[in-house]
């Protein structure tokens, strides 16, 4: 392995020119395995491929960072950044393509995990510069995994360029006084890291997030000590990466931590490993494993966790409990306070968002920091392209952090080089002539300007004769500043920047439009006197054009309701009749843009549009045009004060990238009184940033109701044209303007009216929307009291208008769909829903991939979707039933074809989705609601409504404090018959039936349906327990090794055996059946048992077995019992408790 190691003292003697040393140990290597990409050093390499990513290669070298697949023969120059798959992808024991240059730590990975020859590996020391092929290259720490670094590229020559490559990196403050990164302030270009680079991403720092999962593993084993149960606490990592965590637990818990041969291999080449390390290979010597990644889980397209794999590792490791911890970025789950759990049985898995990735403050703080002219994202792109809408829309987030006036100075350079150039031709034309004059021609050298003056005029020329050139290929609307834009980014390129605009031309034309400025691209200085005629006919046209973007926008809008203005002469803007001169060409790339670009729209994204221009504000417009028809001087004032308002607009626009309308954003700036750092935050919070569309359409309903009023004033002719256009309505789905009804369900319940407030009438279904309106409500809501206080004014119109949805809406919010004991599952899995969405959608499975990594939620995902999406028609309504039934018909789907037939149901539910049913039906769908309901919850708040109901019927005006008790004794009863008997479909009825007299009494206990039974609570010892008592009598039981069992028998003779989480486990336990069916007697009809199932070996004098033997038994399932010849381990039960005889508690 090459070594370039040294002190900071003489780094700067180290040289390397990669063609010598490759050639030198490609030699070294033996005879069959030698293979060069040329013979010797001065053999000139092929040019670079378009095909390689632009992401991944430094400008103006043959450099490559990360980019092993794209290795070809044009380079033997490559940089490995750390040791991860996606980025050392390419590499192997067949590598020959050239010299990889990494740190230390990774070099010797490669070396032997992936086999590739030492000689061509070349180790770097963190913080010294070396010099590659004239290029000055430093590694410095990226705080990412284990011998992860950033490289620091500086060009050769006096005006170097200097580049920062990232690699994966997690943002410490501790950078920016490293004195290498110092160096690299207003580098050229950073090639980030934007794997989070989006506002959502803001999770904790990577100590809280140690904090929390060493605390827990602490508690665990606290807890485990006090019961003597032993538990199991599993830590989820890659291959290399979280050893932080692993060092910290060790250190704090004081324990070893168990890790594979593989595992501990990699831990030891890295220095972490070996006999005196907390690491050990023996499982048995500590409760704390390492997991490889996935195994607790998938986390694509949302965290599944794997409870079946991670109970076949507790049982298979001798444990009763087992607790996980899934430590990454992509599980930070904002809306929720702590970190997100997942809870089955005596199984954990906690989802830590640790991550050795920066998040998007710190991104933006590290940009901040270097200030450099250009961030070029590395993660997010696709195929790495610079100039695709992932790209630019990832650059976005860091305006105003990079270095804008350096880049403007490169781009004017290309303008004054070009005019050096001529001036020297220049130079030799005047020398030419010079030398033929003779004294009569001598008299006409003043007429021949001097050098420096011609070169000052052709510079001032060669700008104005490109931005005429591109301006002639243009619209005329397009404007000036929209023109110097299109040159920077081609960098001055005229056929490029042309491509570049009619490519995006209705992007263009929508940004001209809604600034609302007036300011022609050609427009120039009306007071000049030395104008030619060419000039004035084109003011002349310019003048007409002017206003070319409102006239366009107008004749959207002709489509619904608008005011005409009465001192707007017809035709004024008709094309082709200003100057003739102009040349055809021009005529029809105008005609081009009026027609939509480069793709035509659908007919439905012009109803959008016109809907959506009707409520355009267009009070500064009019103003501003009737000011320049009576005093120019006061037109240029006020279109100089609105440019200013349109540029902070403008800003905020282009820093949430487009998210929000321009309504909204005049709205936030107001808000933030003008500052656009503070209205930017106000969208990302999670309470703004979720109601932009209604505040939108809020905004937009105010503008219409205030050009309405105007609209009565106006003259008859406008007054005539407004009613002779037929009003054209929205399609657009999800963005209904009549969102009174959505925020019902939160008043006061002394205010609500269960009729008057409801979203559908008596005699209709009761619609999802009404279900999913309340879902809305109670997701941004934290208080319990609250909480319940909505789903009780829900229940109250359902109680009102459709009582027999009551029982549905119950399974609905609590993300059911049968009673627990049934064991019925909805047998969708995420793909199938991803699959419904692209076909429902229009979208595609990637792109909603990359959603999910934005949003973090498929419901958010759909939502998003559907909002972008138009139909021709609006869809049926959803009812409360509809979904329901549908839900309990995709549980019962089975056999051949079974997955097409789900997928039409699911298609069928949502396409007919409205409003935010969208997010809510695919929440169900995947079993997770996100709202935070539980029975607890859900029942007191039907109770409550069940007493307004009963209470209202007879007196409308009835006082809260008048029927308090009535709420609480009845929350209790529901509760209590609920706790009796967990089954939604006896207990709802009865408490319809019954009302406020409902006790839980009068639920009777049914065999077959499971009780919750009372589970263990831990304590500190003796003296605590003894405490709970409060000096009542008491008496103890032996805790025995089994199982909880719960046996019921039925008045038809079956037997049916519970486990202590309800779930039904006969098939597990046929001889337990036959046991029981032998020993009990004729005249007992019918019986609930509690009692602990125990393994037994009889051979050995009935000798009691461990949990773990029994649990060894095979499972059966709900189709099929085991069969009593395989059983292994016989079983004996210990009945303590007679919960149900022949009808009697």
């Amino acid at each position: 392995m090459a070594s370039l190691l040294s002190s900071p003292d003489d780094s700067k003697s180290l040289s390397v020119t990669t063609s010598s040393l490759f050639l030198s140990s490609i030699a070294s290597l033996p005879s069959s395995h030698a293979f060069s990409i040329f013979t010797s050093a001065s053999t000139p390499l092929p040019p670079v491929p378009v095909s390689v990513p632009p992401a991944a290669l430094i400008p103006g070298s043959r450099f490559l960072v990360d980019a092993f697949r794209h290795a070809g023969n044009f380079s033997v120059a490559y940089f490995l950044s750390h040791f991860h798959s996606d980025h050392y992808s390419g590499l192997g024991p067949s590598w020959r393509r050239g010299l990889v240059f990494c740190s230390a730590p990774t070099a010797r990975l490669v070396s032997s995990v992936l086999s590739v020859p030492p000689q061509l590996v070349v180790s770097l020391d963190i913080g010294v510069r070396i010099t590659v092929d004239g290029w000055g290259v430093t590694a410095v720490d990226a705080n990412h995994c284990p011998g992860a670094v950033q490289f620091l590229f500086a060009s050769p020559g006096p005006r170097a360029e200097r580049y920062v490559h990232t690699g994966d990196f997690r943002y410490t403050e501790s950078m920016t006084r490293d004195p290498n990164l110092l160096e690299f302030v207003r580098a050229d270009a950073v090639f980030l890291d934007t794997t989070y680079c989006n506002p959502k991403f803001t999770f904790p720092s990577q100590e809280d997030s140690v904090d929390y999962i060493v605390n827990a593993i602490k508690r665990v084993k606290e807890e485990s000590s006090v019961s003597g149960e032993r538990v199991l606490c599993l830590i989820a990592t890659y291959a290399v990466g979280k050893e932080k965590i692993l060092l910290e637990v060790a250190q704090r818990c004081g324990c070893s931590i168990h890790v594979d041969s593989r595992k501990m291999k990699i831990l030891t080449l890295l220095g972490f490993g070996g006999k005196n390390s907390v690491f050990t290979e023996d499982a048995t010597g500590t409760d704390v494993h390492v997991l490889g990644w996935n195994l607790l889980g998938e986390t694509s397209p949302y965290f599944q966790p794997n409870f079946v794999k991670l109970k076949e590792i507790m049982m298979e490791r001798g444990y009763a409990k087992a607790v996980g911890f899934v430590p990454t970025g992509w599980m930070y789950e904002t809306k929720k306070e702590g970190f997100a759990v997942r809870v089955k049985d005596s199984l954990e898995i906690h989802l830590v968002p640790y991550s050795e990735h920066s998040s998007y403050n710190e991104l933006r703080d590290y940009v901040k920091f270097l200030h450099p002219k250009s961030v070029i994202p590395t993660a997010g792109v696709d195929a790495g392209k610079l100039d695709s809408k992932e790209a630019v829309a990832l650059q976005k987030h860091f305006a105003g952090l990079v270095d804008e006036t350096a880049n403007k100075q490169e781009f004017l350079m290309a303008f004054h080089r070009r005019s050096i150039d001529a001036t020297r031709s220049c130079k030799d034309v005047v020398v030419n002539c010079s030398s033929q004059l003779d004294g009569e021609d001598a008299a006409l050298l003043p007429a021949i300007s001097s050098a420096s003056e011609q070169q000052d005029k052709l510079m001032e020329n060669t700008m104005q004769e490109t931005l005429k050139e591109l301006s002639d290929f243009l619209p005329s609307w397009v404007s000036q500043e929209q023109i110097t834009d299109l040159l920077m980014s081609s960098e001055g390129d005229v056929v490029k920047a042309a491509s570049i605009f009619f490519e995006r031309e209705r992007d263009f034309f929508e940004e001209a439009n809604v600034s609302c400025n007036g300011t022609p691209k050609t427009e120039k200085n009306h007071s000049s006197n030395h104008g030619s005629s060419a000039d004035v006919s084109s003011q002349q046209e310019s003048s007409l054009f002017s206003q070319k973007p409102v006239e366009y926008s107008a004749k959207l809008v002709n489509l619904s309701p608008m005011r005409m203005k009465p001192n707007t002469p017809k035709k004024v803007n008709k094309r082709g009749s200003s100057n003739t001169n102009k040349p055809k060409k021009k005529g029809r790339l105008t005609s081009s843009t009026e027609s939509g670009g480069r793709k035509q729209s659908t007919i439905t994204n012009y109803f959008i549009r016109a809907t959506e221009a009707a409520f355009k504000r267009c009070r500064p417009e009019r103003v501003t045009v009737e000011a320049h028809q009576n005093n120019v001087e006061n037109s240029d004032q006020l279109a100089d004060t609105e440019k200013t308002q349109d540029q902070i607009v403008d800003q905020l626009l282009q820093i949430v990238d487009g998210s929000m309308s321009r309504e909204y954003a005049v709205y936030l700036l107001e808000k933030a009184n003008g500052d656009v750092a503070v209205a930017v935050d106000i969208f990302y919070s999670s309470s703004e940033g979720n109601n932009v569309i209604e505040v939108d359409k809020n905004i937009m309903l105010q503008n219409a109701q205030g050009e309405t009023a105007d609209n009565c004033s106006e003259t008859d002719m406008a007054s005539g044209y407004s009613q002779a256009t037929p009003k054209m309505s929205n399609l657009h789905v999800g963005t209904s303007l009549a969102h009174g009804d959505s925020a019902n369900t939160s008043l006061l319940i002394e205010k609500y009216l269960p009729i008057e407030h409801a979203c559908w009438i008596a005699g209709q279904p009761a619609p999802y929307l009404h279900l999913a309106r309340t879902f809305d409500l109670v997701e941004k809501e934290k208080g319990k009291i609250k909480t319940i206080a909505i789903f009780c004014n829900m229940f109250r119109s359902l109680l009102a208008l459709s009582p027999d949805d009551v029982l549905p809406a119950v399974y609905l919010c609590t993300n059911k769909i049968s009673p627990d004991h049934e064991n019925m599952e909805l047998n969708i899995g995420g793909s199938l829903v991803v699959t419904t969405l692209e076909e429902s959608l229009g979208t595609s499975r990637s792109k909603i991939h990359e959603m999910y990594k934005t949003y973090g939620d498929l419901g958010t995902v759909a939502q998003e979707c559907r909002q972008n999406q138009t139909l021709i028609a609006p869809p049926r309504s959803l009812s409360i039933c509809d979904v329901y039934s549908t839900l309990r018909k995709l549980s019962a789907i089975s056999g051949s074809g079974s997955a097409g037939r789900r997928k039409n149901l699911v298609l069928h539910l949502i396409r007919s989705c409205r409003e935010t049913e969208m997010k809510f039906l695919v929440r169900t769908l995947v079993r997770n609601l996100r709202i935070g309901a539980m029975m607890k919850t859900i029942l007191p708040a039907l109770a409550h409504a069940v007493v307004f109901d009963r209470n209202c019927a007879a007196d409308p005006a009835v006082s809260l404090e008048g029927i308090k008790s009535q709420l609480q004794s009845l929350s209790t009863e529901v509760a209590e018959a609920y706790n009796v008997t967990p089954n939604l479909d006896l207990l709802i009825p009865s408490l319809l039936r019954e009302g406020t007299a409902f006790s839980a009494s009068s639920l009777a206990m049914v065999p077959g349906t499971p009780i919750p039974p009372m589970l263990a609570r831990i304590t500190n010892g003796l003296t605590q327990s003894l405490k709970a008592f409060h000096g009542r009598s008491f008496t103890c039981e032996y805790k025995y090794d089994g199982q909880r069992a719960q046996i019921h028998k039925a008045l038809d003779g079956s037997v049916r055996i519970f486990s202590r989480q309800m779930k039904e486990s006969t098939s597990r336990f046929p001889d337990l059946v036959n046991m029981i069916k032998e020993l009990c007697k004729p005249e007992v009809s019918s019986f609930i048992l509690d009692a602990e199932v125990v393994g037994i070996n009889r051979k050995k004098g009935n000798e009691l077995m461990s949990f773990q033997e029994l649990s060894s038994r095979e499972r059966g399932n709900k189709h099929s019992s085991i069969s009593i010849e395989n059983i292994k381990v016989d079983i004996c039960v210990f009945v303590f408790d007679i919960m149900f005889h022949d009808g009697e508690r």
